[in-house]
């Protein structure tokens, strides 16, 4: 542990990325993928398609700018894939450059994998990624209650996930503080799915009613959700704007502190947006925005 913890002090004064182990003993159902696997898309960069061994890639704050703030990104692509670089490096590096700690989480693929595991890999990744960033808060110098995710359409579903599904472990809850959800697929339901293809990677094409209703979020809403802000375009065909609207709607209804994006444009996977000539080309200042209002500068 002294030694993880020294390269991880080396990698914040170098402003590099450092990878750290998710699980620090055997990965819970190793065994049902064989290998890691990923390729380079001239688009969006790497893509990862295959993870055996998940885990976190961190990115030190700019240290003279740092806040007391850890947010750990979820990168989307269907549960099939994860854009790794369009929707995880890339906007851990803009977070970093404003001070945040950003951790990029790398979590195993539900499309695939068949059996028991299936359904749940994903969601116990995430869960122990936010174990993991709790922890290292006194060791990298944020603080362990103020630690956010931030996930990227089905990325945003697994954020989400673990925003209304918790679970505790040596007095740590894996229930984020703040959550920030963009294009997320949010609604899962036989009569009603936010994204066919999501759907059927995490749960099959004939899924168990009682696994749907359970991953089905807005019914998972409550008060004890967290602060939430989504993003979303209106022209999002790949996973429509019905997905926010409803999480939204049911985060008012148990009185969490909620905020809502719509641009009229911005299609879906935007990434940061930053090269896009439309108001959506903000929506990373907006975030930022929103959680300095959340936890202001003394």
């Amino acid at each position: 542990m002294r030694v993880l913890l020294c390269l991880l002090l080396s990698c914040t004064l170098l402003a590099q990325p450092s990878v750290i182990p998710l699980y620090s003993g055997e990965v819970p159902c190793m065994d049902a993928v064989a290998a890691d696997a990923s390729h380079y898309d001239a688009e969006i960069g790497e893509v990862v398609t295959a993870v055996r061994v998940p885990d976190l890639a961190y990115f030190p704050p700019v240290p003279r700018s740092a806040s007391s703030e850890a947010i750990l990104v979820i990168p989307g692509g269907g549960y099939t894939i994860e854009a790794y670089d369009l929707e995880g490096a890339d906007i851990a590096r803009y977070l970093s450059a404003r001070g945040y700690h950003a951790f990029v989480l790398r979590h195993r693929l539900p499309q695939g994998i068949e059996g028991p595991c299936k359904d749940h890999v994903a969601q116990d990744d995430a869960q122990q990624g936010l174990l993991s960033v709790r922890r290292l808060a006194d060791s990298l110098g944020y603080r362990a209650d103020r630690v956010g995710v931030m996930g990227f359409s089905a990325g945003g579903h697994l954020a989400g996930s673990v925003s209304v599904h918790t679970r505790m472990e040596d007095s740590l809850t894996t229930r984020p503080d703040f959550s920030i959800l963009v294009y997320p697929v949010l609604i899962m339901s036989a009569a009603d799915s936010g994204h066919a293809g999501s759907q059927a990677a995490l749960l099959g094409q004939v899924p168990d009613p009682q696994r749907l209703g359970y991953f089905n979020l807005p019914t998972q809403v409550d008060s004890l959700t967290p602060p939430t802000i989504l993003f979303h375009a209106s022209d999002d065909t790949g996973v429509l704007p019905q997905n926010s609207l409803r999480y939204y709607e049911a985060l008012i209804a148990h009185g969490v502190p909620a905020d809502l994006r719509i641009y009229a444009s911005g299609g879906h996977g935007f990434g940061s947006a930053r090269e896009l000539a439309a108001p959506v080309s903000g929506w990373l200042e907006e975030a930022v925005t929103w959680i300095r209002s959340r936890y202001p500068t003394p």
